[in-house]
This record gives structure tokens, C-alpha cells and sequence, in this order.
């Protein structure tokens, strides 16, 4: 066997193991053996091994060697191409996993603007908590608030009655001076209360109109987000897709390949058993 035989065999070895062994049919054999012994036939008559025409034997040397050359030629063909499919199969493999990493790690990122939603949400729940106590507040004092001027103003009311039946009619008008000063004295300390409770109530209403614009903005941030991030996993997802596809396509040529291999290798084989009983 020639170096070019010897490397082919090997290369094959490497990726397929040991070549399978084809023993030798017993009709080659039997086809051979008239040959050897020189058995006579009824329309032939035997011939000596040493007169065989020279030149016919030259001729199918020729062809041996013209066929030995193209079958080396073919399987190197072949295993340049099986050594490729194979890196490009691995290339894809880790491509694939690549992108299933990639996958997995947009969808960790997917979980986490609920978590921003959910503490925003909690604190408009806190300052809608606040704000409803306030009202309750604002009504509760008004409420006070009536009724002390109710209690007072029937207070006041005594106290007039009461002093306008003890004083003489020319202190007629200092009582209604003193009412006067009186009324406006509560009246002020009332709008000033109220008032009070207005700038907090406008403080807490601006405030809260703050934190739902807010809000409003992160959710529409929270919808794009996952939308891009929707999208980026559909890509990847097709992406995937098409990696697979063409992995089986690739392993399906692949194995088609090795069919081819595996059937030139065996007509090499069948070539060599016969060629071997040609020379017995």
C-alpha cells in the first residue's frame, strides 16, 4: 500500500475508527483459482503463466494506478470536507449556546422593572394613605371649628343680652363696638386656620400630581422597555430557529457525506480484494 493509502486509512481511522473487514467471497476466489492451477476447460487449452501477453498486463496496470489515484483523490476531497462540516458544526453548536445564554439573561433583565413598578405603586398607595387623612383632618376641625363659633356666638349672645338688660342705652354703642372687635377677632383666626389647611392641602394635591406624572413616565419607560426587550427575544428566538435548521440540514449533508465516504471506501476495498486475487 502506497503513503497516500496509508494516510487516507488513517485520516478515515480518526474519525470512524477501524475500517471494516470484507472477506474475501468465495466466487472471486473460485473465479481466481482456474487461473492458478491452470485447471483445462472444454473450449480453452491451459496456458503456461509465464505467456501471458505483456502488454495486456501493462494496460490493466495503468488503469490500476489511473483508478488507485482518483480514489485517492476523492477521499482526500472527502475528508477536507468532513474535517470542515465538523468545525462548522461546532461553530454553530457554540454559537447556539451563545445565544440561549443571551436569551436567558433578557429575560432575568424582563423581571426587573416590576420591582421599580411595584415601590412606586406602594408609595402613591402611602401618599393617597396621607392625603385621605388629611381630608379627614380638614373635616373634622371645620366641624370643630362651626361649632365653636356656634357655642361662641350663643356665648356672645348671652353676654349681650345679659349686659343690654343691666346697662343704661348709652353704652349701646360700645357694646356693639366691642361685638364688632369681637366677631372680627374670631373670624380672623378662623380664615387664617383655613387658609393654613388650604396651602397644605394645595402642597400635598401638587405633590401627588408629581408622583403620578412620575409614575405615568415610568410605565411608559416600563412598556418600551419590554417591548425592546419582546422584540430583541423574538429575535434571538428566530435566530435560534435558523441555527437549528441549518444544524440539521448541515448534519443531514454531513451524514450523506459519510454514506458516500463509506461507499467509496467499500468499492476500494471490494478494488483491493480483487486486484489482490489478480496478483495471487
Amino acid at each position: 500500500m502506497s503513503y497516500g493509502d496509508r494516510y487516507t486509512s488513517s485520516s478515515y481511522r480518526k474519525v470512524f475508527g477501524d475500517s471494516p473487514r470484507f472477506p474475501v467471497s468465495s466466487s472471486r476466489m473460485s473465479g481466481a483459482s482456474p487461473r492458478r492451477a491452470g485447471r483445462p476447460s472444454t473450449s480453452f487449452s491451459p496456458v503456461p503463466t509465464d505467456s501471458l501477453d505483456l502488454t495486456q498486463t501493462s494496460v490493466v496496470n495503468n488503469e490500476f494506478k489511473i483508478i488507485r489515484t482518483n480514489e485517492k483523490e476523492q477521499l482526500q476531497g472527502l475528508n477536507d470536507r468532513f474535517a470542515m462540516f465538523i468545525d462548522k458544526v461546532r461553530n454553530l453548536e457554540q454559537q447556539n449556546k451563545a445565544l440561549e445564554t443571551e436569551l436567558v439573561t433578557l429575560r432575568q433583565k424582563q423581571s426587573e422593572p416590576s420591582r421599580v413598578t411595584q415601590l412606586y405603586q406602594q408609595e402613591m398607595k402611602d401618599l393617597r394613605s396621607q392625603l385621605e387623612d388629611l381630608s379627614r383632618d380638614k373635616n373634622r376641625i371645620l366641624i370643630e371649628r362651626n361649632n365653636m363659633e356656634d357655642e361662641m356666638q350663643k356665648v356672645h349672645d348671652e353676654e349681650i343680652q345679659e349686659l343690654s338688660t343691666m346697662m343704661e342705652p348709652d353704652l349701646t354703642s360700645a357694646l356693639k363696638e366691642i361685638r364688632n372687635q369681637y366677631d372680627n377677632e374670631a373670624m380672623r383666626a378662623s380664615r387664617e386656620e383655613i387658609n393654613e389647611f388650604r396651602r397644605q392641602l394645595q402642597s400635598k394635591t401638587i405633590e401627588n400630581e408629581t408622583l403620578r406624572g412620575a409614575n405615568e413616565s415610568l410605565e411608559r419607560q416600563i412598556t418600551e422597555m419590554e417591548d425592546s426587550h419582546n422584540a430583541e427575544v423574538t429575535a434571538m428566538q428566530e435566530t435560534i430557529s435558523h441555527l437549528d435548521t441549518e444544524l440539521r440540514n448541515l448534519k443531514g449533508e454531513m451524514a450523506q457525506h459519510l454514506r458516500e465516504y463509506q461507499d467509496l471506501l467499500n468499492v476500494k476495498m471490494a478494488l483491493d480484494i480483487e486486484i489482490a486475487a489478480y496478483r495471487c
